[in-house]
């Protein structure tokens, strides 16, 4: 991918303005990298009384396969594909694609394998991204943006799928307020107890240059786990217009994994039978 800097345009356009939004997209990224989600999905709510398995049920088996599924999965690699852009009164993009390696428990390593557009928005934003993305593996930072009921309020409106449900909705509003946090609709895959979709906005506006962040995080199942497949963020800034930040999760390679821990008792508490999935974790 060809590389096309244009610093000069930047400057000429008003070089502290310029820096001071694209520090605050850094900032709107990073909520990405932990939980992150966009309201805006019409959720179809039906009878609660019908459902299958309580709040308290729903939140143990999806805290418990998390917990499997994250034990089983030791190694795997995947690419990034990144795409930014700042539309507005300045129009600018950059692109990157990087190659990622996972290593159990907590080891993510990314190789850069090209990239090109706005070199200030690679360097300050895209980049920055992957290094907040390794820091947030560390073990005091996933014990504290774990969704549970210890760091979110969770409470569930919703039942996708009939007559068997096919989702739980819940809502989740942090605790605290945190920027690596998010508050919106997490949408649970009846039969896996697995995150496959959140929606939603950070719990903590990151900075005064950003007016509404929504962003949309969906999963995929590959074998026995459930990986990210994609995440789009969208930012209004103030004066300059809005940012989109699209990444594309692919090609994906299960290096080693190990036997997911199901005991009978699963079977007892699982409405329908299926396999288990993986956690938002990675």
């Amino acid at each position: 991918m060809a590389q096309t800097n244009r610093p000069g345009k930047m400057r000429s356009e008003g070089v502290p303005n310029c820096r001071s939004v694209l520090r605050a997209a850094i900032f709107v990224a990073l909520n990405i990298l932990i939980s992150v989600a966009v309201p805006g999905r019409t959720v179809a709510i039906e009878n609660l009384i019908a459902s299958p398995l309580s709040l308290q049920q729903v939140v143990e088996r999806m805290t418990k396969m998390n917990r499997e599924r994250s034990e089983a999965l030791r190694n795997y690699t995947s690419v990034r594909v990144y795409h930014l852009e700042l539309k507005g009164i300045i129009h600018e993009s950059a692109d990157m694609v990087a190659k990622m390696t996972y290593r159990w428990p907590d080891q993510k390593e990314f190789t850069i394998v090209s990239e090109g557009g706005s070199e200030i928005m690679r360097n300050r934003v895209l980049k920055a991204i992957l290094t907040a993305e390794k820091e947030a593996m560390q073990k005091e930072n996933r014990e504290q943006t774990a969704l549970n009921m210890s760091n979110y309020e969770l409470s569930l409106v919703g039942v996708e799928g009939s007559p068997q449900p096919k989702y739980y909705v819940l809502e989740a509003t942090p605790r605290v307020k945190n920027k690596f946090l998010f508050k919106g609709k997490v949408w649970v895959d009846a039969q896996d107890f697995a995150v496959s979709r959140i929606e939603g906005q950070p719990a903590k506006n990151p900075s005064w240059w950003t007016r509404k962040n929504d962003i949309t995080y969906t999963y995929q199942k590959l074998g026995d786990f459930w990986l990210p497949a994609r995440t789009q963020s969208i930012t209004e800034v103030r004066i300059f217009g809005h940012t989109v930040l699209n990444i594309e999760y692919k090609d994906y390679h299960l290096v080693e994994t190990r036997n997911l821990e199901t005991a009978s008792s699963d079977r007892e508490f699982h409405p329908q039978k299926g396999s288990s999935g993986g956690s938002p974790s990675h």
